[in-house]
């Protein structure tokens, strides 16, 4: 009986999805300030949209670009900022494993300030609907008013991050978990965000508001230092570790006969001619 050929070695096990590499520090940090530049001017777009009377709800109601819609726009950004950082291609998922407690720290503080810089054109859009002393007529002209602004979007986006992050890294079990919680938060962020817009600012609710800020950039904090345990590393294996690994495979299956190198009689062997 003649054997076949020797083929060549079977391929090794292709990869589920394609990852991306984690980028460096400064890549992350960098991205996280263009986009949140990018969804300032975005909002701002919408508020502009608002003021020429073309923006219209489902019910074709026309948006006026008020104080209220001046909150919805400063809300979503708050809300919106930790999608700024997920990725799914990386094994990380956006967010680093190492270098993160400074990574979110300055991306929350400078892309608030980014955000409450480009917010000061608001007030052009509102032309009479602004009602004077608010928030929202005074941001570019009263210094309290500004820094109430700053620290609502500090907050919101901390507060935002603290629960996005477990969610994102901790799977679907924390997610179901937090999945309320977050409703709610969206809910109240949303809520105060008109809150602090439609009213003047004051002592008490600044106070308020530094509260708010300090408490979600510790609680942050807290969960960049845990991110390593909510999500443990998985083991990666070396270049070579791989391919010894793939070799002992190799071998297991050439030892036992699954390769063209030991035909099995009756398959890989020649094939009797039928009988007439």
């Amino acid at each position: 009986m003649s054997e076949t050929p020797p083929g060549p070695p079977p391929p090794g096990p292709l990869p589920l999805h394609e990852e991306k590499p984690v980028p460096t520090w400064t890549r992350d940090f960098v991205r996280a300030l263009g986009v949140s530049l990018f969804g300032a001017l975005f909002f701002t777009f919408f508020i502009w949209l608002a003021s020429t009377g073309l923006m219209v709800s489902n019910n074709f109601d026309i948006i006026e670009a008020d104080a209220m819609w001046m909150g919805i726009c400063a809300a979503g950004l708050a809300f919106f900022f930790p999608f700024l950082f997920m990725e799914h291609k990386r094994p990380d998922d956006g967010f680093r494993r190492e270098g993160l407690i400074p990574l979110i720290l300055l991306g929350v503080v400078a892309s608030a300030v980014i955000v409450s810089l480009v917010a000061l054109v608001w007030p052009f859009f509102l032309g009479v609907r602004a009602v004077p002393g608010t928030v929202a007529a005074e941001l570019n002209a009263d210094p309290a008013s500004f820094f109430l602004v700053l620290l609502f979007f500090i907050g919101g986006m901390a507060w935002s991050t603290c629960m996005m992050m477990p969610m994102m890294i901790g799977g679907y079990k924390v997610a179901l978990w937090l999945l309320l919680p977050y409703l709610g938060f969206a809910f109240l962020i949303f809520f105060a965000g008109v809150q602090v817009f439609e009213n003047p600012p004051s002592l008490l609710v600044t106070m308020i508001w530094v509260a708010v800020a300090l408490s979600g950039l510790a609680v942050l904090t807290a969960l960049a230092a845990l991110r390593n345990v909510i999500d443990k590393p998985k083991p990666q294996m070396t270049a070579s570790e791989r391919d010894a690994a793939y070799q002992g495979y190799l071998a297991d299956r050439r030892r036992r006969g699954l390769t063209n190198e030991n035909p099995l009689p009756g398959i890989d062997g020649p094939q009797q001619p039928p009988r007439r």
